[in-house]
C-alpha cells in the first residue's frame, strides 16, 4: 500500500498543515480518509484527482475532516479541463459512520449532478455490521473511537500489510483491538502531555497504544500548533520501541 499524508494539522489552521485527509493506494483502488478544508488543493498537489478516486471513507463528522467534501464532488464533475486524460474511475462510493445518510443529506441538498453510492457503518459491530467490508484487492475493519459519539478508526489490509487510521480519538481500549499487530498506524498527536484535551492523544497516549498494540511503525499526524513545537519522535520513543515518524503534509511511505 502507498500511503500519502494530504493533511496532517488540526482545526487550528497553519500554513503548513491541511486539514486531515489520507490517500492510500492499494493497487486495485485509490482510497480517500477524511477530507478536510484544503484537501483538494492537496489531493492535486499529490497528483491525485478526484476523479480517480473510488472510495471516500470518513472518521466522523467535525468540519477540519469533513469541509471539502463539496469542493471533492465539485472537482470530480467539472475539474477536468478540455483535454485533460486524467482517467475517470468509474462510480464513488462515500462510507462514514452512523449517522451517516443524515450528514450526507445535509452536506448534499443543493448539489445537482453525480449520486455516489453512501454507505453508512456501524460504529460498533455488536450492532450487526459485516466486518471486514470487503474492497477490490483490500478489506476493512473499524472500530468506535473516543471522540465524537460516531467516531471510528480503520483497519485497512490489503497484500498481506495492515495499516491502521485511528482519526481523532484519546487511548481506547477498542482502538488498540483494532491496531493489534498493524504494520503501520496513522495516529492522532494532537496536544502535548501536560495539555491533554479530551478526545484526542498526546505523545504518551500514542506511545501507550501503540505499545499494547504492538504496531511496527507510528505515523503521527493531525498535529497542532503546541505539539508540533515538540521534537514528537523522542518524546513518543520514550514509551514505544518502534519506528516514529512526524507527518508532513506530503509524505508518502509505503505499508
Amino acid at each position: 500500500m502507498r500511503v500519502t499524508v494530504v493533511g496532517s494539522g488540526t482545526a487550528s489552521l497553519r500554513l503548513r498543515r491541511r486539514h486531515s485527509c489520507v490517500v492510500v493506494e492499494t493497487g486495485a483502488e485509490v482510497l480517500v480518509f477524511d477530507l478536510g478544508f484544503r484537501a483538494v488543493r492537496g489531493l492535486r498537489r499529490a497528483g491525485v484527482h478526484p476523479v480517480e478516486v473510488d472510495r471516500v471513507f470518513l472518521t466522523h463528522f467535525h468540519g477540519d475532516h469533513t469541509a471539502d467534501l463539496i469542493p471533492f464532488l465539485l472537482h470530480r464533475r467539472f475539474g477536468r479541463r478540455s483535454g485533460d486524460k486524467t482517467p475517470v474511475r468509474g462510480s464513488l462510493t462515500v462510507t462514514g459512520p452512523e449517522p451517516f445518510p443524515g450528514f450526507w443529506r445535509s452536506s448534499v441538498r443543493s448539489l445537482n449532478g453525480e449520486a455516489p453510492e453512501v454507505l453508512a457503518l456501524p460504529s460498533a459491530a455488536e450492532k450487526g455490521a459485516e466486518v471486514p467490508l470487503k474492497l477490490p484487492g483490500a478489506s476493512l475493519s473499524w472500530a468506535p473511537a473516543k471522540h465524537r459519539p460516531e467516531s471510528i478508526a480503520y483497519r485497512l489490509e490489503s497484500g498481506g500489510r495492515t495499516l491502521v487510521i485511528t482519526g481523532d480519538t484519546e487511548y481506547a481500549e477498542s482502538v488498540v483491538a483494532l491496531s493489534r499487530g498493524a504494520h503501520a498506524a496513522l495516529v492522532d498527536c494532537s496536544f502535548p502531555d501536560e495539555r491533554p484535551v479530551p478526545g484526542h492523544l498526546t505523545p504518551h497516549g500514542v506511545a501507550r497504544l501503540a505499545s499494547e498494540a504492538g504496531v511496527e511503525r507510528v505515523v503521527l499526524t493531525h498535529i497542532g500548533p503546541q505539539a508540533e513545537r515538540l521534537d514528537l519522535a523522542r518524546e513518543v520513543a520514550r514509551g514505544y520501541s518502534g519506528e516514529v515518524l512526524v507527518a508532513e503534509d506530503g509524505l508518502r511511505f509505503e505499508v
